[in-house]
């Protein structure tokens, strides 16, 4: 049933779509969100927090002391866009060539909300909560660099929780896992290096374009042979760039690839076989591979306990129809640093309908039914979890 909480979300709710709507409209990406995180840090001055801002680049983080020993509760949202121009016909559609196209802005409105309300209950809490808003998701560099900025040891949090907004599922269903939630995600680069020379002369050269057409076609065999068959694994080779005239052979060309898997060993074996694999081939054409990981970021994988007691708040939020476990996705997300080093949960927040243009696509839209369902879940978590 509604209650004070519930009607100070609705209350709160004209305002959120505004900031929404604007965040939306000037879409900003990873390590460059300046004009974003300006609008945390005055939001969250507003209410009286103690912030901190340029964690990692351009994380912001705000801090709801109580002045009463408790339990640390961590809320995190990310608030990069993508390089995407965007096709919504949205009225506050970006034009700057960058686009909120996976609800980001949706995160980062979820996590004020809750924000302000909870600074207007501190009253009713012991302990603190720590809101981190995160940049760089995109390519999964900013959890790292805010807890390189010690953002994890300076706060020490007992629980971390955050959520993904997903259009795939129905506005007013929450996924909460018991366990794995995305997949790990790396991005790799092999150097494939040969001889250059003429084309006219192949045998004076090593081709790296041969090679590297060996190695193509092997690498689509470690999944399909060196993973089991009830076992996800994903390599994707992206790019593949090398040469310079039809006629030359070239010293070197470049792959550049992402591997993904749903458990850290499957990853570490696929990224070994990887390796393993393209160094072999390229040995035998009298050539070499260099394998490199780029970036990335391990599985996100549920703690139990903190998705039993998050499934029940989330039941606990008028307009939530269900709430149960969804599928693994095997999409990447560095919310996996945070819960690696805390016990955490994050789940899915329904947010459209599987007819919808999916996540990073150029049309996307959410619900903004959504918002105040998010709201009042984190809102409720804090008010239990540190409950006078």
């Amino acid at each position: 049933m509604p209650d004070t909480v519930t009607n100070q979300v609705a209350e709160a709710l004209p305002g959120l779509i505004e900031l929404r709507r604007d965040l939306h409209e000037n879409p900003e990406l990873g390590f460059h969100e300046t004009r974003t995180a300006g609008i945390i840090v005055e939001r969250l001055n507003a209410a009286g927090m103690t912030v901190k801002a340029e964690v990692g680049g351009t994380g912001v983080v705000g801090v709801l002391e109580t002045g009463r020993p408790g339990p640390t509760l961590m809320i995190r949202a990310d608030i990069d866009a993508l390089p995407v121009s965007e096709l919504s016909d949205l009225p506050f559609a970006s034009t700057n060539g960058n686009m909120h196209a996976c609800g980001h802005d949706g995160h980062i409105t979820m996590a004020l909300g809750a924000a302000d309300l909870l600074a207007g209950r501190a009253g009713e809490l012991s302990g603190k909560v720590v809101f981190v808003f995160q940049p760089a998701e995109e390519f999964v560099e900013g959890a790292k660099a805010m807890i390189a900025d010690d953002v994890m040891s300076d706060h020490s949090p007992d629980r971390v929780i955050g959520l993904h907004l997903w259009n795939q599922y129905d506005t007013g269903f929450v996924g909460v896992n018991q366990a794995t939630v995305f997949a790990s995600a790396d991005q790799f680069e092999l150097t494939i290096t040969g001889q250059g020379g003429h084309g006219a002369l192949p045998h004076t050269a090593i081709d790296p374009v041969a090679i590297t057409a060996q190695v193509v076609t092997a690498l689509q065999t470690v999944v399909s042979r060196e993973i089991a068959p009830n076992a996800m694994g994903v390599v994707t080779l992206g790019q593949v760039i090398g040469g310079s005239a039809p006629n030359v052979i070239a010293d070197f060309v470049t792959i550049k690839g992402t591997i993904r898997a749903y458990t850290s060993d499957m990853r570490d074996q696929i990224i070994a076989a990887v390796a393993r694999i393209a160094r072999g081939i390229a040995e035998s054409m009298r050539g070499s591979a260099d394998f490199k990981l780029l970036n990335g970021a391990p599985p996100v994988v549920n703690d139990p306990e903190v998705a039993t007691w998050l499934t029940g708040i989330a039941g606990q939020v008028p307009g939530v129809d269900k709430v149960g476990v969804h599928e693994e996705v095997p999409v990447g997300d560095d919310m996996a640093e945070f819960i690696n080093r805390a016990p955490g949960c994050y789940f899915l927040l329904g947010a459209g309908d599987p007819e919808r243009p999916p996540h990073h696509n150029a049309r996307f839209v959410f619900d903004e039914e959504c918002l105040p369902l998010g709201v009042e879940i984190f809102a409720r978590a804090a008010l239990d979890y540190l409950g006078t």
